[in-house]
C-alpha cells in the first residue's frame, strides 16, 4: 500500500494539502471536445493539476495520492482520462515524462495508457491587431480500463489520422 495524503472530494476536484503546505486540486472534468464527432463516446475527463504554489524538491506522497485518485476514478466509473501536457510554458514535455513515470508505478492491469503526440495551431493577436499562427508539439495520454465498453473506439480514434486536433485543447 502506497503511503497517500488524505484527500477530499468535491464534484470533479479532489483536494488535498501536502506536508509543504502546498494545497493540490485534481480536476477530473467532463471534457465533450475529445471527441466531438462521436458523441457515443461519453464520460471522457480531462485531467487537470493544480497548485497554489510550486513544490519544493521531490513529494512521493503527492505523485502516490494523484495516482491513487485516478486508479479509483477509473475502477469506480466507466470514464475516460485524456491528460495533455500544457506546452505554452515550454515545460509540456517536461510533464509528459513526469506522467510516463507516475503511470509506471499504477499496479493495475486493467487500467491502460496510451501517448499520443499531435500538432496544434495557436492563434494570437499581436501588439498591432494581425492575427499570427503558429504550431505547437502537445504531449497527451488517454487513459481507461481494458474492459471499458468503448475502447476500441476511443483508442482508434485518439490515434488517428488526424494529427491536427485544434479546438480539442
Amino acid at each position: 500500500m502506497l503511503d497517500i495524503y488524505n484527500y477530499r472530494h468535491f464534484g470533479d476536484v479532489y483536494q488535498f494539502t501536502t506536508k509543504q503546505d502546498i494545497v493540490v486540486s485534481v480536476h477530473l472534468s467532463l471534457d465533450g471536445r475529445w471527441f466531438p464527432l462521436n458523441p457515443e463516446i461519453a464520460g471522457v475527463h480531462s485531467f487537470v493539476i493544480k497548485t497554489n504554489k510550486p513544490s519544493i524538491g521531490l513529494d512521493v506522497r503527492l505523485r502516490n495520492t494523484v495516482l491513487d485518485i485516478l486508479t479509483n476514478f477509473l475502477r469506480e466509473n466507466d470514464a475516460i482520462i485524456v491528460y495533455y501536457c500544457d506546452p505554452f510554458d515550454g515545460k509540456g514535455y517536461k510533464r509528459f515524462l513526469k506522467f510516463n513515470r507516475w503511470f509506471d508505478l499504477i499496479n493495475d492491469p486493467s487500467i491502460e495508457k496510451q501517448d499520443g503526440v499531435f500538432t496544434v495551431t495557436d492563434l494570437k493577436v499581436d501588439e498591432n491587431g494581425h492575427l499570427t499562427r503558429s504550431e505547437l508539439t502537445v504531449y497527451a495520454s488517454i487513459l481507461l480500463r481494458k474492459t471499458h465498453p468503448d475502447y476500441d473506439a476511443a483508442i482508434s480514434l485518439f490515434h488517428s489520422g488526424d494529427m491536427d486536433k485544434t479546438g480539442k485543447l
